[in-house]
Formats: C-alpha cells, structure tokens, sequence
C-alpha cells in the first residue's frame, strides 16, 4: 500500500512540474531567453518574487544579508541633521526651529528611521507607524497638535493596505484609506490592527510594480546558494567514506555467511555494521575472504569559479563591489578604489534619504507634531572626507612645493591660509597676516616645513 502511495505521489508532482515547464513554453515572462521560454522553470528561479522570497533570502543567505546591512550600515553611519534654510547655509548658529525640532528627531527617532531604510531593502517598502499621544484608537484620524510618544517599524509582510479610496473625484483616488497591521506578539500570536493613514509614513514604494533593492540579483543568489550547497555536498559524500566491497565470481555465500554466524539475508547488514566501525574507529581491521575493498570517492570540481560568477552579478544587481560585498580586501590599490566607490555610492544614496527625510518632517508638520519652517534641508557629513593624516600629508605637499617654488625664484604656489585649511584648520580666529606678499609666503613656507 505504501509503495503504490509513494507511486501516486511522485506520479503527482511529475504532473505538476510538467504542467509547469508547459505553461513556461505558453508564458514569456519566464525567462530572458526567447527560444526557451521556461528557462527559469528549469533553473528553479521563481517567475515571481514574492515579499516572503525576499524575507526568505535576506534570513538566510549570507551574501544577500551582508548586502542590507553593509548598505545601511554606511548610509547611516552617522545620523543627519535637519537645519532651517538650504544646505548652502554656512551658518553655525543654531535657531529655535531646530531646537525644537531636535526634540522629535532624536538619536533614538533617527535608529528607527534606519531600521525601517533596512527593511524597506528588504521588502521593497516598509511602515512607520506614529504613536501619537491623543487617546484615540489605531483606526481614527490623529488630532492635531498632540505630541510623538514613540514610532513602530513595520515588515511590507505584516503592513498592506486593506481599503483604497474609489471615488475618481476625490483628491485622495487612489491613495490608501485604511491599512492593515499584522502586530507579532511576544508570545508567538499575532493580533491584527486597522490603521488610519495619518498614523502611517511609508518608506519606500508600495505600488504593484515596484522593484526591491533584492530583487535584481534574485536569480543570482538562488544559483550561489545552489553552488555553496551542491559543492558541500559532494565533500560530505566523499567525506562519509562509502566502501565497495567486489567479490570474486567463485565466492560460496554460505560458507561466508555460516563464519559470521548469520543467513545470506543477513549478510548485508553485517557488512554495514563492518563499514560504520571502519568509518568510525582509528585502528579498525576488516576481514575479506575473496573480496577486493575500494573507497567509492568522486572527483569534486572546484566551485570557485562558477561562484565568482554569480558573485559578479549579484554584485552588479546590488550595486556594490564584490570585495566590498564578501569583505575580501587584496589589492591595495582596488580595494582602496572599491572603497571610494561604495563610500561615494552611499552618498549619492544619502541625498534620497533626504528627500524622504523631509516628507517624514512634513508629515509631522502637517499633523501639528513640530511646528512650520519656511524653508529646511537636510545635511550629511562627507563619507568621502580625509582623515586627518590625510589632510596633514597634504599640508605637507603643499609646503614643498611653495619651497621649491621659492628656491627656483618663483611665487609660492599656496598661501599660509590654504594650507592650514588643507590641514584641517580654521582661520576664523587668526591674526591678521604681514602687509607684504612676500612676509606672508615665507610664514606659510616656514609653518609647512
């Protein structure tokens, strides 16, 4: 019965994969390649990527998940600062917008607004959920002006929208007028919530046709981890030591068996028992009457190369170079070029995060949480800013040439200020310099030397 069972099921899911393979020759989106149209079928790529894919993906695979958080980890390094006025602004003072403003967007807001730019990695989109402080249900619209008690970060898994509005001349068509929490409980439960949309900020794109920052490289991480797990596998068969046992075509079974004190049946199974001690023990004899003992070992190809390649292209789908991805720093010059790169990378993504800064604050704006500015920006620190015995070596260059300027009868080429700026230097409280040209290149020559 069990054996018919077995027959049926695997009869069963022959069909499926059949039926699969055929609606891939019927459907083009499985696959880039227009002769094969069930590529993908075939290689195990899903056809399509699903938040629970991606959650999947990020949980377990190495690679994906060093991805997020190296990504993250340098955007937000540091956290940003949000000032009245545009970033062109170079002063210092600080007004009562921002003080007041830094009372909301504290270090422990800003954690949390990078918890949710991690998730929304992850899932394509992500949900700050506002707990405002007016003793009003999830589900009611926020009374204005009370205050932020805390936020909540929420997975696109456990945040959909479960009511639009419908109504075309509304100016809110379109746009979601109820969503749905799914909250995980400490105890493994869930409880479910209806939330109103001033309750609610979305980091990222929620729409249908959105792609995640996982989802290019998908169909690479599936084919590394089909690489790490099939080369690991052949190393542990070769490693479980599996023995052949050729007997001579003459050999008498009985007589054999009738020395072990068992039937022919049972023959086998002694033989395993002879394998395991082998495989087990150190100094282990095994007794052959007429048989020849081989170890069964396959040759295990160097995964290595096959690797690197889907290495490559996950590094291309996430935009990050791959020693910069695995951590593998050799090269001294493209290790320090790759690091450039991803430094620059991470700020040119800065400058969205800001946008997206500025929407949250006006957000809270509008809800009467902090109060209205006519003008704000959002500033970063420099990721690709010279540590400071960068600036001294260059300090340094620049007094050497102004002295080798100097000693061929020519001008310096850098006055005394540029150089103490180029050290990292202010001149704000500095003396006034000699009233001659020449005074005060000599004094810049003599402080770089």
């Amino acid at each position: 019965m069990t054996d018919k069972l077995t027959l049926a099921v695997n009869h069963a899911l022959n069909d499926a994969r059949m039926a699969r393979a055929r609606m891939g020759l019927m459907a083009p989106t499985m696959g880039l390649d227009n002769k094969r149209h069930s590529a993908w079928c075939e290689y195990g790529f899903p056809e399509q990527v699903t938040y629970e894919n991606l959650y999947a993906l990020y949980r377990r695979g190495g690679i994906a998940h060093g991805a997020v958080e190296k990504l993250v980890g340098k955007c937000w390094q540091t956290n940003p600062e949000i000032i009245e006025g545009d970033d062109a602004d170079e002063s210092k003072d600080e007004t009562a917008w921002e003080k007041n403003t830094q009372k909301v967007f504290t270090k422990r807001l800003w954690r949390a607004f990078a918890e949710a730019d991690r998730r929304r990695l992850v899932g394509r989109y992500a949900g700050i959920l506002l707990h405002i402080n007016d003793s009003r249900t999830w589900d009611q619209p926020v009374v204005l002006g009370k205050s932020l008690k805390k936020v909540t970060i929420a997975w696109a898994g456990s945040l959909t929208v479960s009511e639009w509005f419908t109504d075309q001349k509304s100016a809110d068509y379109g746009q979601p007028k109820q969503w749905k929490y799914v909250e995980s409980l400490p105890n493994g439960g869930t409880n479910q919530r209806f939330v109103h949309p001033d309750r609610v900020f979305i980091l990222g794109d929620y729409s249908n046709d959105a792609i995640g920052f996982l989802e290019p490289p998908y169909n690479a991480f599936v084919s590394l981890e089909k690489v790490e797990g099939g080369s690991g596998e052949s190393f542990l068969k070769n490693a479980s030591n599996k023995q052949a046992i050729n007997f001579e075509k003459d050999i008498d079974f009985s007589n054999l068996a009738s020395l072990y004190g068992v039937s022919v049946d049972e023959l086998q199974e002694r033989y395993n028992e002879a394998a395991r001690e082998l495989n087990i023990g150190n100094d282990v004899l095994l007794i052959t009457q007429g048989a020849q003992v081989t170890s069964m070992v396959s040759a295990v190809s160097d995964p290595g190369p096959t690797y690197d390649v889907n290495l490559q292209t996950a590094s291309a789908g996430v935009d990050i170079p791959a020693r910069i991805l695995v951590g593998n720093q050799q090269a001294e010059r493209s290790s320090t070029e790759d690091q450039k790169y991803f430094n620059g990378r991470c700020q040119s993504r800065r400058g969205d995060l800001s946008f997206e800064i500025e929407d949250f604050c006006d957000k809270l704006i509008d809800l009467q949480i902090v109060d209205s500015v006519s003008q704000k920006a959002v500033i970063w620190d420099d990721l690709n800013e010279q540590t400071g015995t960068e600036k001294l070596t260059n300090a340094k260059t620049m007094g050497e040439i102004n002295q080798t300027m100097q000693g061929s009868g020519e001008e310096p080429a850098f006055s005394r200020k540029e150089i103490r700026t180029a050290a990292g230097y202010d001149n704000d409280d500095e003396e006034p310099l000699g009233e001659e040209d020449g005074d005060e290149e000599d004094e810049a020559t003599d402080s770089a030397a």
